[in-house]
């Protein structure tokens, strides 16, 4: 009886710490984004870049409009309290391009998975990361942000 107790409770204990590990996986939230435009030169010098204000936003749009060459003017988007605009550079490897597939936000922490694919207005020699300008349907405290494949 007391070897069938013993083992009943290693079994409760064992299936206890599972729960314990789906809820924290089930804090990941997914986040609705639009994917606004790609850029093949730099407009920021960090991996990322989060867009919490209106005049680091017209920063952006002043690097946008001088290498827009003479064409119509992107018009600058507004900095509010329902959303968050990031810019993200992720890395190419075998393709010229990627599409952000969705993005997910747990601990501060912003993940954003990519999948790459080979963009007919683009250069197809071209491996220089794209600057994306992601528009985020939601305020995210984001501090940190890992690209996935």
């Amino acid at each position: 009886m007391r070897i069938h107790l013993y083992f009943f409770l290693l079994l409760f204990i064992n299936c206890q710490s599972q729960t314990v590990n789906n809820n924290s996986m089930s804090q990941k939230s997914e986040i609705q984004f639009e994917d606004n435009y790609h850029y093949s030169y730099s407009l920021t010098e960090n991996n990322f870049l989060v867009i919490d204000t209106q005049d680091k936003m017209d920063k952006v749009y002043s690097i946008i409009h001088k290498k827009n060459g003479g064409q119509r003017l992107a018009p600058i988007p507004t900095v509010n309290d329902e959303e968050t605009f990031i810019i993200i550079k992720p890395s190419l490897k075998n393709a010229n391009d990627v599409s952000v597939e969705k993005v997910t936000f747990s601990n501060e922490t912003l993940y954003i998975k990519v999948k790459e694919f080979n963009n007919p207005n683009v250069d197809a020699k071209n491996r220089k990361s794209p600057n994306i300008i992601l528009k985020l349907l939601k305020k995210i405290p984001a501090k940190k942000i890992i690209t996935q494949y």
